[in-house]
């Protein structure tokens, strides 16, 4: 591949910031059926240098030119050979974006984020262009290289400063040689197996003396033929004391317990053998901050809804929308599958004797995520265990409005 790289390392001009370009793949495998096709992180890194500087970059893919090239490789032999060459760009152009190194985080993060955030580095993900897309063949590998460029459009300081139209004299080098290798698979990826699901909790799981709750499950259509579904829960405090009580809502949160299932005939080749359910494989995509800092939430404040107040008798609801098809992989929820959903039970995470007003000066630790369980107190300073069990089952068939995910 050494014959494609068009710049190397020691084509470094003197008096220019150092640059690497990397290359992180996400499968070694590209999967004709899969969208998108594939998918990569291009990363530009400054590498062993503090001064502050600004560039124009633009990690968009063209054909057309030669910074990207497409390798096949020979199945007989080690060779490989350019592909998917084209004269014209078939692309608009793109004027390239305007990058500072360091490379500072976004405002809205907050500051332990910012604290960790890597400002040496720029990410960028993007995919295999369409018209290389159609080249490739089942069953035959090929390579993605980066040949190297000279970015002639930067200077020393920050874009506020110095930023001009004319080039600067010599101009940065990334040098080539990034490079990822993938194969070509006929059909889709296959599934990860779904792990085994837990079976529902039962009452009598229940913890002697502690708050009785339990959960109703309903649902409708948000219209005829519709593509969502209204979910409605409703939680109800039954007792045995006859105190109020106040609890953390996490335990209820559509993304923790609920289970969605289809209906599976065990027996093909016999229709009326009695079915079963089988858990399918949630697709949802959390765009989550990890590694934000703990928060410290004032109970009685609630000021994000999280924390409710019951007494014996009464009921908190909460409602959301799901996909008709359960937000299943296409396999799992084709067009007239039947489906059925569950809370399958869960722990309070947070719980205290008193109404909101009672704990005017109870904080709480929330990780930063906003999705996990409260981490402090730890084992909710060991009051007893509420367990909630499985709610009622509702059941839908998804309608003929999802035949388009198998056009």
């Amino acid at each position: 591949m050494d014959t494609y790289i068009r710049w190397k390392e020691d084509h470094r001009q003197p008096d220019t910031p150092p640059l690497a370009l990397e290359l992180v793949e996400s499968s070694p495998t590209l999967w004709t059926e899969d969208e998108p096709t594939q998918s990569f992180t291009i990363a530009l890194r400054r590498v062993l240098n503090n001064q502050c500087f600004w560039l124009r970059w633009s990690p968009f893919i063209d054909p057309s030119n030669e910074e990207f090239v497409l390798l096949s490789h020979s199945p007989e032999s080690s060779k490989v050979e350019r592909i998917g060459i084209e004269k014209n760009s078939r692309y608009s152009p793109l004027l390239p974006s305007v990058h500072q190194f360091p490379n500072e985080p976004s405002s809205f993060y907050v500051e332990e984020a910012k604290k960790n955030w890597d400002r040496s580095t720029i990410n960028v993900r993007t995919g295999v262009p369409d018209t290389w897309i159609k080249l490739l063949e089942p069953g035959r590998t090929y390579t993605i290289l980066w040949t190297g460029k000279e970015i002639p459009y930067w200077d020393w300081g920050t874009p506020q400063q110095k930023m001009g139209t004319d080039p600067k004299w010599p101009p940065i080098l990334v040098p080539g040689g990034a490079h990822l290798t993938f194969t070509v698979q006929e059909g889709r990826r296959p599934h990860i197996p779904s792990p085994p699901t837990p079976p529902p909790i039962d009452p009598s799981e229940r913890v002697p003396g502690a708050p009785v709750l339990s959960l109703q499950l309903s649902c409708s259509p948000t219209g005829p033929l519709s593509e969502r579904l209204n979910m409605s829960i409703k939680v109800t405090y039954h007792g045995p004391s006859s105190d109020p009580i106040t609890f953390h809502a996490w335990a209820f949160s559509p993304l923790g317990s609920f289970s969605v299932y289809r209906r599976v005939c065990p027996d093909q080749s016999s229709p009326e053998s009695e079915p079963k359910w089988k858990t399918c494989i949630i697709h949802q995509s959390l765009h989550v901050f990890w590694d934000n800092p703990d928060r410290q939430l004032n109970v009685a404040e609630n000021e994000e809804g999280r924390f409710a107040t019951l007494f014996p008798g009464e009921s908190w609801s909460h409602s959301w929308s799901l996909d008709a098809d359960g937000d299943c992989e296409p396999e799992d929820a084709r067009p007239g599958q039947q489906l059925r959903y569950q809370f399958t039970g869960e722990t309070l995470d947070w719980w205290d004797w008193g109404t909101m007003e009672d704990h005017a000066q109870t904080v709480v630790t929330l990780p930063g995520s906003g999705l996990e369980p409260i981490k402090h107190p730890k084992n909710n300073d060991n009051r007893p265990k509420v367990v909630i069990p499985a709610s009622n089952i509702v059941e839908w068939i998804v309608p003929r409005c999802f035949d388009r995910q198998f056009d």
